[in-house]
């Protein structure tokens, strides 16, 4: 949800040269933006990995080479979007003018390590609204720019190989009944998903692909597997794979999660079921998307270990597939 707060400062200063700084294999997908010209990984997964195995030298190593690439330029301006202490950290190990969010939306105690803080004025503000006051901060005007993300050709290559060879003809929807580790209060009940898979075969909407992540295979081909004709399990992605895989599906249906988000950015309608978390900061930054929730008056909340769920509970079958069908028919899915 930072993108396109990056997209309008290169759309303004198309001059600029751009680095990201990002970690994990999402750095693959940004690389092939064209309005970012440089990215910076942090190589989290092969230090650790090097300490795991007692390989301190290797460790030392790694975030040496990662540290090196940090003060490679002098940065005219350092943006912090995440305004977290490890992002605050690495700003300030870099050479730049420093630049993150006031206490409203800081973390952490993030806003001390900036020489430039931006004060929000509203806490229930969207997020991609909300990275939009850092570079206007800097100078931008002009509206939110529309994104459309690219996906690279081996990506679109790997996912058109596993369409083929499965068969799978459109429409198709992508399905997606998890949530990130330690999220999942968010979660819609699983056997409402499987009642929703079967509503949407009997009136032959669309064939279904199920997405999952690590750790969500089993669940995810027990589903698959209870779901029958029509039905298919999501080949293993990265997240540029996935960006493909998006943009190969008609719709998109699932909870709160990022996966939601980067099918609102593939272009892919989306129906998103939310529970506890708070749509007004977090929904789907899309025309083409609808948003299923309760409002409730311990809605929206942060409390994981709620045993009433209410907000998720209350939600019918009904409710959802009727909004998959106005929505099918609103985009004219065929």
């Amino acid at each position: 949800m930072s993108m396109p707060a990056v997209k309008a400062l290169k759309e303004q200063y198309p001059a600029i040269r751009i680095s990201w700084l990002v970690e994990g294999s999402v750095g693959e997908l940004l690389a092939h933006q064209p309005f970012i010209d440089r990215v910076i990984r942090f190589p989290r997964s092969a230090a650790t990995g090097a300490l795991r195995r007692g390989n301190i030298g290797l460790a030392r190593r790694e975030m040496g080479r990662f540290l090196k690439a940090l003060r490679e330029d002098r940065h005219d301006a350092i943006v912090d979007f995440h305004g977290i202490i490890k992002s605050a950290l690495f700003g300030l190990y870099a050479h730049g003018r420093r630049i993150g969010f006031g206490k409203m939306y800081a973390k952490e105690k993030s806003h001390l390590f900036y020489h430039e803080t931006v004060e929000g004025r509203e806490k229930r503000l969207h997020k991609v609204e909300r990275n939009m006051l850092l570079p206007r901060h800097i100078g931008l005007a002009g509206d939110i720019p529309p994104l459309a993300l690219v996906a690279p050709p081996d990506a679109i290559a790997y996912v058109s190989r596993f369409l083929e060879g499965e068969e799978i003809r459109p429409p198709l929807f992508a399905l997606n009944p998890f949530s990130s580790k330690g999220s999942a209060f968010k979660r819609w009940d699983i056997a409402r998903y499987r009642e929703l898979i079967r509503r949407i075969r009997v009136n032959d909407l669309a064939r279904i692909v199920i997405l999952w992540g690590p750790g969500e295979e089993e669940e995810a081909g027990a589903l698959q597997e209870e779901s029958g004709e029509g039905v298919f399990l999501a080949c293993p992605t990265n997240v540029p794979q996935l960006l493909a895989l998006l943009q190969k599906t008609d719709m998109y249906i699932g909870g709160d999660t990022g996966v939601m988000h980067l099918a609102a950015f593939a272009g892919t309608p989306v129906v998103a079921i939310f529970g506890p978390t708070d749509v007004l900061v977090n929904g789907p930054y899309s025309a083409k998307s609808t948003v299923i929730r309760k409002d409730l008056p311990c809605s929206p909340c942060k409390n994981k270990d709620c045993r009433e769920r209410s907000c998720l509970d209350g939600i019918s079958v009904d409710e959802v597939y009727n909004a998959v069908s106005a929505m099918k028919e609103k985009t004219g899915s065929t």
